[in-house]
């Protein structure tokens, strides 16, 4: 896989990449999705084009022979780097490409903006995706945060779900 940054040229593509791996057609799902939890769009192409253009963040893309098959948003949160909207093509899942999009963020995160922690956000009702995250070095902090309505990433069907916070300290 090859590792570049996305530009408003790939806005398309990503937004059917990320709303693939996360809110897929029930014949297209992989094991990453969260279809029973939320509903509707991960990210519309006007959310990738805002986030695309924010100066302390980036959008790393991998890629497999010209096409986009994974993706992962970073930002420079001050004292620590966000990792989020980590998305893998379903029908390249299970293969080790989130595993490697994740280290290349972490990497990229202490290399570009040399920070030493990374933090996250993950559904308290996905246990195989936190258990996933935990394997690679990810612990809990205690910290839970509401579901972001406001957000414009989808609708509760479940209107207990929380985030959890996981953070990792890079470099060890």
């Amino acid at each position: 896989m090859q590792f570049r940054l996305a530009s408003q040229h790939d806005i398309a593509a990503l937004s059917l990449l990320v709303n693939r791996a996360y809110r897929p057609a029930p014949e297209q799902a992989g094991w990453t999705h969260e279809n029973s939890l939320v509903s509707g769009e991960r990210i519309t192409p006007a959310q990738l084009a805002t986030l695309l253009a924010q100066p302390n963040g980036q959008v790393l893309l991998g890629c497999q022979e010209q096409r986009i098959v994974a993706c992962v948003h970073i930002e420079n949160a001050g004292d620590y780097g966000y990792v989020g909207m980590l998305a893998v093509d379903p029908t390249c899942q299970s293969g080790g490409l989130g595993k490697a999009m994740l280290a290349h963020a972490e990497q990229q995160l202490q290399a570009l903006y040399g920070l030493g922690r990374s933090r996250m956000t993950v559904l308290t009702s996905r246990p195989e995706l936190r258990a996933y995250y935990l394997r690679r070095g990810y612990t809990a902090t205690g910290e839970r945060l509401p579901f972001p309505l406001d957000a414009g990433v989808g609708e509760l069907l479940r209107p207990e779900l929380e985030l959890e916070v996981l953070e990792k300290l890079l470099g060890q």
